[in-house]
């Protein structure tokens, strides 16, 4: 695939290739990101987003609340001390500045995702733009001004410099995101941290070696966590609102959790001991895919259905409530997030049969190959804990995190799918989704309501 091959190399007499490279990049990310950011622009302007009362609104309700001296629980401090701060100083109302904050927003983790997809090696960002843009799951995140819009940029370049980091090639920003996710947003902390402790554990155990770089990266996620001991900080009444409304059914208590993932710990350290024994296994692994590839597409295709149909279960009433018991509007008003899974499942696919198939960095694939492992056993564990907690929604919420990741592989999905396709064809396809994906995230009253 040509938008993930390696650069060429420039003709003589011409400037040095990584002037221009450098070049290139930093007008497309700007480029990338003025685009979106004009198009949230639009949806606010000439489609009044957002029409429904959404995290964003109730993030202008908490700012009120904190102004007039109320402990509301705040599970993004950054953020809202930012919106009250710039409320104060353009002498503006919260609801004034909210929407310059969100279009903001996008700008920034546009241009973000640009210099992250770069420093994974993608070449040319149309076709993963192109598939996260079929996602109703890549735009609601990123048109509302929430914390979550800032943190999901701080996950997916804290992990890009964390595995920099382990593969002894730069990653310095990975010791600047973890502590700044921290202050940003308590959700996309964590996940921040599982991911990282999964890429530490994976690149370790491929690699039958553990270095420095592996302890230092494990050790600052378990230390960031100070943060929510702090007395007084910026998650005290946050940790409270947890423990007696979020975790009020949890079966377990504190001691007993503890137990259990620390006899979760011990079983992973007995299978990484038993594994040590075979030195080939990762090869091995690799190999028994390849052999049985069709099984195993199949089988990571009925684990997600599996999980689908789990969350589907556990969501209330409400959220299906717009589509008025009609599986057509249901299959209308989510066809862009079906392609998105459908191009998923292609590129994975292709995954499987392996990458010498192709010009793609193999850095580039075991991270990412890791990274979506890792986002699918926390998928399952939110799907899991979603039974006892207040909010049943865990695993959607973490998808809002992996789309990200999953986009380059989908993005392959859709180039392999649609090769012999006449451009305006894809086009239509590609077109179709994406604003149906628009439509359900912007819930036009004639069309789909709150």
């Amino acid at each position: 695939m040509p938008w993930i091959s390696p650069p060429l190399t420039p003709p003589a007499g011409a400037p040095p290739l990584p002037y221009l490279a450098l070049r290139t990049r930093v007008w497309s990310l700007l480029a990338w990101a003025a685009l979106f950011a004009l198009l949230a622009c639009a949806m606010r302007m000439l489609l009044n987003y957002p029409m429904c009362v959404n995290d964003e609104r109730n993030w202008i309700g908490i700012a009120q609340q904190l102004d007039q001296g109320v402990a509301w629980p705040v599970s993004g401090p950054a953020f809202v001390n930012t919106l009250r701060q710039a409320a104060w100083v353009t002498n503006s109302s919260h609801a004034q500045v909210m929407p310059w904050m969100g279009v903001c927003g996008v700008f920034i983790v546009v241009g973000g995702l640009s210099w992250g997809y770069y420093r994974l090696g993608l070449k040319s960002l149309v076709p993963v733009f192109a598939t996260l843009a079929l996602s109703s799951y890549f735009w609601a995140p990123l048109m509302e001004a929430r914390p979550q819009q800032w943190g999901q940029l701080a996950v997916f370049l804290g992990t890009i410099s964390a595995w920099r980091w382990l593969q002894h090639r730069g990653g310095l920003a990975f010791f600047l995101a973890l502590p700044g996710v921290a202050f940003t947003h308590i959700l996309s902390h964590a996940v921040l941290v599982f991911l990282c402790l999964v890429l530490v554990v994976a690149h370790g155990t491929v690699h039958r070696q553990w270095s420095r770089r592996h302890l230092m990266v494990a050790l600052l996620g378990v230390a960031s966590f100070v943060v929510y001991a702090w007395p007084g900080g910026p998650y005290t009444d946050m940790l409270r609102d947890l423990r007696q409304a979020h975790f009020r059914h949890w079966p377990f208590g504190l001691p007993t959790s503890v137990g259990i993932l620390s006899l979760a710990a011990l079983l992973l350290w007995a299978i990484h001991h038993c594994w040590q024994w075979r030195p080939q296994w990762p090869a091995a692994a690799a190999a028994r895919l390849l052999r049985h590839q069709r099984a195993a597409g199949w089988a990571l295709c009925l684990a997600a259905l599996v999980m689908v149909s789990m969350q589907a279960y556990l969501l209330p009433p409400a959220a299906w409530a717009p589509y008025e018991g009609s599986w057509l509007r249901f299959v209308l008003f989510q066809a862009g997030n079906l392609l998105f899974a459908g191009f998923l499942v292609v590129g994975a696919g292709r995954w499987l049969g392996g990458f010498h198939h192709h010009r793609i960095d193999p850095g580039m694939a075991r991270f990412l190959v890791c990274v979506l492992v890792g986002i699918a056993l926390l998928g399952l564990l939110a799907v899991a804990a979603s039974w006892w907690l207040l909010d049943t929604n865990w695993m959607l919420r973490v998808l809002n995190y992996g789309i990200f990741f999953a986009a380059v592989p989908a993005a392959l999905g859709m180039e392999e799918f649609t090769r012999h396709w006449p451009r305006w064809r894809r086009g239509l396809l590609l077109g179709a989704g994406m604003a149906a994906s628009v439509l359900a995230v912007v819930r036009p009253p004639m069309l789909l309501g709150c």
